[in-house]
């Protein structure tokens, strides 16, 4: 080998050197594993990223960033229970049935839990702007860290039965018991994070009423067999709220023993390798 064609192979290594060393084959989108690196966990959110109106709008930064960052379970903490004419709606009306079960079944049921250092009854009455943002004040007024709306949904299927047909006769109007009050409906439970205006989460205990009544007092009956369904159902969905909430505390926990990873996914299409004709245009 003389001295020119020693020259050329060294330039030619060299320029693939300074190019970088030839890379393996590139791995299908199938065989490349998922990119597993740490990356510090950001800071708790520390206020609410809601528009300060009814409607609580959020901007696409806000919610990327509520997305990206943790939540500050700050428990034990006082806990205030809110019955609610309609979800999320300080501005409804409660009826007497509601804010009872609310106070009796399902606020009661929940003493005793640890992460509550004290369940109150809350009221909608005090002056607010409606929506969350309304419910945000009046826990501002009661101090509370907490909330715990609760609403009640009946979706009535009232019939005539099969006594019905007494109703021609005068005695069978009075007597028979030609009505089936029914409905089906839903108990709903939902904790707020006050400082976030975020919802935790939402739990729900179905609730059914199925009686025959006489025809005369027949909607009066089916109010109180709503609210006798009502206020047991309310005790089991007190259950659900402290299954949700150890789960929730024991997720927090979890997660502070271990580093935050994050798993990136390789494109679908890895670069294409340039390297072989460089080294056939060397050749």
């Amino acid at each position: 080998m003389n001295f020119r064609t020693t020259f050329t192979f060294a330039a030619v290594a060299a320029a693939l050197s300074g190019c970088g060393a030839a890379p393996p084959a590139a791995m299908t989108p199938m065989d490349a594993p998922a990119a597993v690196a740490t990356a510090p966990m950001p800071a708790p959110i520390a206020s609410s990223m809601f528009s300060k109106d009814s409607t609580g709008s959020l901007s696409e930064n806000d919610l990327q960033k509520i997305l990206e960052a943790p939540l500050d379970l700050e428990l034990p903490a006082r806990v205030g229970v809110v019955p609610l004419a309609n979800p999320f709606d300080a501005q409804g009306k409660v009826t007497l049935s509601l804010r009872a079960t609310a106070s009796r079944d399902l606020a009661r049921s929940l003493n005793g839990n640890p992460y509550f250092s004290q369940v109150s009854d809350v009221s909608t009455e005090l002056p607010n702007n409606g929506g969350l943002e309304g419910l945000r004040i009046i826990a501002a007024r009661y101090r509370m860290r907490y909330l715990l709306l609760y609403t009640e949904r009946f979706q009535d299927d009232t019939h005539l039965n099969n006594w019905a047909w007494l109703y021609p006769t005068i005695v069978g109007m009075f007597a028979a018991p030609g009505v089936t009050v029914k409905s089906h409906g839903l108990l709903q439970a939902d904790l707020f994070d006050v400082r976030t205006g975020t919802i935790l989460f939402s739990v729900v205990q179905p609730v059914s009423v199925s009686q025959e009544e006489q025809m005369i007092g027949a909607a009066r009956a089916h109010k109180e067999h709503q609210a006798q369904a009502a206020s047991e159902a309310a005790q089991k969905l007190a259950k659900l709220v402290t299954r949700q909430v150890n789960e929730l505390v024991a997720a927090a926990e979890d997660g502070a023993k271990t580093e935050r990873k994050v798993r990136l996914l390789p494109p679908p299409v890895m670069p294409s390798n340039t390297t072989p004709s460089v080294v056939s245009q060397a050749r």
